[in-house]
């Protein structure tokens, strides 16, 4: 009779087990096993999620070896200057007319400089 974890018995953990579907692809998170070493984990990970598709390269991580931030830590995710200007959504209106403003100046500096 097997004895339960922490009566001597064998101590399963959580592994994650990640996918590559061709080596053209990432690694994609598949769901996860319980197992008493990495490799049993591969094991468990073939039979349980590549029974009908096929895969390249299979990865088993030990669920405490992950490391993530907390929710609460707003302060983790902010950013020490306001770059909304670099993507699209804070590219507004007034923003472009500052650039258009700018190349005008820019045009009239370099008349003047040609004329001298």
């Amino acid at each position: 009779m097997a004895r339960p974890p922490g009566e001597g018995g064998r101590r399963f953990r959580v592994y994650e087990i990640f996918v590559q579907k061709d080596h053209q692809s990432p690694h994609v998170w598949v769901g996860s096993v319980d197992a008493g070493s990495a490799e049993d984990a591969l094991l468990l990970a073939r039979e349980s999620f590549l029974r009908r598709d096929p895969a390249v390269s299979i990865w088993a991580v030990e669920q405490s070896a992950i490391h993530r931030t907390d929710y609460a830590d707003r302060d983790f995710f902010a950013r020490e200057t306001d770059k909304r200007y670099r993507t699209l959504a804070g590219y507004r209106e007034s923003n472009a007319e500052r650039w258009r403003k700018y190349r005008r100046e820019l045009l009239d500096l370099e008349r003047d400089f040609v004329r001298d």
